[in-house]
């Protein structure tokens, strides 16, 4: 995939000498990331359904909830706010368990190698708050209750844009190798996926998506975290 292709000579020394994961090239925290979301859907899954549906109700991040605790009412804003988090152990399907997975492993391998096991989590539910948060502001009104670590890890993919495509002869980049908001290549990677999933809006849900609607505003927000905030996250120098 070109989003995880990198032609800086001291980047091929690390990946020649980065520790490998447990399994294969998969660095060891995205497969905990991956085992916890796993072991989440299925144990709900076990449960029984009354049971499933009351968990599922009281974890996944409603705007309306949201609104309403700030209000001063909805049943208190701690627990409101811990949905902001909470939401992404959630999912609706095993099929949309396994798509998220399926990205987690593409774009928060390259992240964990670069920014360690803790920066990469905190990355990663940090954007999933963040795209909670903007998915509420299309949804402040509604009922509707958002599952799902999608805007985590497409908070890895921004973060992702941020330093994948740099080549040092031809692009500008700070010290620690990280690409500008102005660069050229984070600008139309970012409109491609700011588009795709914005066409969601007009074409209805795609491929794993089961019988949910998608969340394409928990997308783009999660997205729009990971890129603007991944210097943050990156503390070693390059």
């Amino acid at each position: 995939m070109a989003a995880t292709k990198n032609d800086d000579p001291d980047a091929i020394g690390e990946t020649q000498t980065r520790p490998s994961g447990v399994f294969g090239d998969v660095p060891k925290p995205v497969i905990v990331a991956a085992a916890i979301l796993a072991a989440c859907y299925f144990g709900l899954e076990a449960a029984p359904a009354r049971l499933a549906d009351d968990i599922a109700e009281a974890f996944g991040f409603s705007p309306l909830r949201l609104a309403a605790a700030f209000a001063g009412g909805g049943g208190g804003l701690p627990g409101a706010l811990v949905t902001l988090f909470s939401h992404m152990a959630i999912h609706a399907s095993i099929g949309h368990l396994f798509f998220n997975l399926l990205w987690l492993v593409v774009f928060g391998a390259p992240i964990a190698r670069r920014l360690g096991g803790w920066r990469f989590a905190l990355l990663l539910i940090l954007s999933a708050a963040a795209g909670a948060l903007f998915f509420g502001i299309f949804h402040v009104r509604d009922a509707t209750l958002l599952v799902g670590a999608s805007g985590g890890v497409t908070g890895l993919l921004g973060g992702l844009v941020r330093f994948a495509f740099h080549r040092p002869l031809s692009r500008p980049a700070t010290e620690r190798g990280v690409l500008p908001l102005v660069d050229r290549s984070v600008i139309i990677w970012s409109a491609v996926i700011i588009s795709m999933n914005a066409a969601v809006a007009l074409f209805g849900p795609s491929i794993g998506a089961g019988d949910a609607d998608i969340a394409w505003q928990a997308h783009v927000g999660g997205y729009l975290f990971g890129l603007v905030a991944f210097p943050l996250f990156d503390g070693k120098p390059r």
